[in-house]
């Protein structure tokens, strides 16, 4: 009936303007909730006074522009084109580069943890370009935007808020100072916060595990991929352990 069809006919418009200005979706969490969750998450890890010192912060903030990121669906582009990006010759004229300058760090990881050094630099190059690109956006900001703003998302970011107050706690950083992508990824190699947390080495024993600086971006990165099943000597085929610890890093094929 006409009641019926108007319902259905409000319904699609608002998923076609959520689509074409998702920043306006309802939000997922109040800011309370997301506190909450945080606090559970943690569980008394980190004192109550650098909880509250993170919340107050004026820098805690919804970012414009990150929740389209996550409105997706798309197919993305096909693969000689993804490939395209880091197979060229501006890229490989900086992978040769990085060799060169961070080859005596790359061969004492890879030495230590068994790791391919070439891998490792792969790796460093489609993460951020071999350091040049790691990310401009505050982490804290962007996983409370998400936490906020992306429903589906919102339990995994307040989890990683968690992780964040953790690892910045620990480190004795300001973690509105970590910057990185819109996901919450930060450093080198882009580790999310439980990551960091779950395999983060501080492999020059300065006392900090250093996401800006390569051996321990390098090593944490090598140990990343050990302890999701790297075994030196297989083969460099996806369904092999080497194949199977690198889509644990980032789960693409293309990758």
């Amino acid at each position: 009936d006409f009641a019926a069809a108007l319902r259905a006919g409000l319904a699609e418009a608002r998923v076609v303007a959520l689509a074409q200005n998702p920043d306006a979706a309802p939000d997922a969490k109040t800011p309370a909730e997301v506190r909450r969750g945080v606090e559970a998450s943690l569980n008394g890890r980190v004192p109550a006074a650098y909880v509250e010192k993170f919340f107050s912060d004026s820098r805690l903030r919804v970012i414009d522009g990150i929740i389209g990121n996550f409105a997706g669906g798309g197919g993305g582009v096909p693969y000689e084109q993804y490939r395209d990006q880091f197979i060229n010759p501006r890229g490989l004229a900086a992978g040769a580069s990085f060799l060169s300058e961070q080859g005596v760090t790359l061969s004492t990881v890879s030495a230590r943890f068994g790791v391919d050094a070439y891998l490792l630099a792969a790796l460093s190059g489609v993460e951020t370009r071999f350091g040049a690109f790691t990310g401009k956006i505050p982490i804290g900001a962007a996983l409370w935007t998400i936490a906020r703003k992306v429903p589906r998302r919102s339990d995994w970011a307040v989890r990683e808020i968690a992780e964040l107050l953790t690892f910045s706690f620990a480190e004795d950083e300001d973690a509105h100072l970590l910057r990185g992508s819109y996901a919450g990824a930060f450093g080198l190699v882009q580790f999310m916060p439980s990551s960091a947390n779950a395999y983060a080495v501080d492999f020059n024993a300065d006392g900090k595990r250093r996401f800006y600086e390569w051996p321990d971006a390098l090593a944490s990165a090598a140990n990343y991929l050990v302890r999701h099943g790297y075994r030196a000597g297989e083969p460099f085929t996806p369904a092999s352990p080497i194949g199977r610890s690198i889509f644990a890093y980032n789960h693409s094929e293309y990758y």
